[in-house]
């Protein structure tokens, strides 16, 4: 029994490490750029998670301006509309009437063009590119598609 337990003495002697100062000194600075390095990911972390939080404000606001832009231009289409029907009523020469259904197509045609350009301006300064504001330009575009059909089939006729 005794050479079992003194050759685990010795066994337990030599797990045992033994560190000269400059070792010591070592692996306290290597803890120490570890813990730097988990602090500085974790730093970047946070950074990133703003930034993200901020993208998704300006998305919000700019989703939100665009349908503002797009109310007021269906107000104003809706406008157009309504004046071209009372006109239309007053107009009882055939010419005149397609004269001025002619110029109503030109006008949703340009209001287009102009809410296109605001769009594009708006998406340039803000660096947006949202599903949204692709629906919208989509949209726009089969629009403006119509109108131009129709303003070829009236010029036809």
């Amino acid at each position: 029994m005794r050479n079992v337990k003194k050759t685990k003495k010795r066994t337990n002697n030599s797990d045992k490490v033994s560190l000269t100062g400059s070792q010591v000194v070592e692996v306290v600075n290597t803890i120490a750029e570890v813990a730097k390095s988990r602090f500085d990911l974790l730093s970047e972390m946070e950074r990133t998670k703003q930034i993200a939080i901020d993208a998704q404000v300006k998305i919000r606001e700019s989703d939100n301006n665009l349908a503002s832009k797009l109310a007021e231009f269906e107000k104003d289409m809706l406008k157009i509309q309504k004046d071209y029907e009372l006109e239309s009523k007053k107009i009882e020469n055939d010419y005149n009437l397609k004269m001025r259904h002619l110029d109503l197509v030109e006008k949703m045609i340009d209001k287009i063009d102009k809410l296109e350009v605001t769009i594009h301006i708006y998406q340039e300064k803000e660096g947006m590119t949202s599903s949204t504001v692709i629906t919208l330009f989509e949209q726009l575009h089969q629009e403006k598609i119509t109108y131009i059909n129709a303003l070829s089939n009236l010029g036809q006729n």
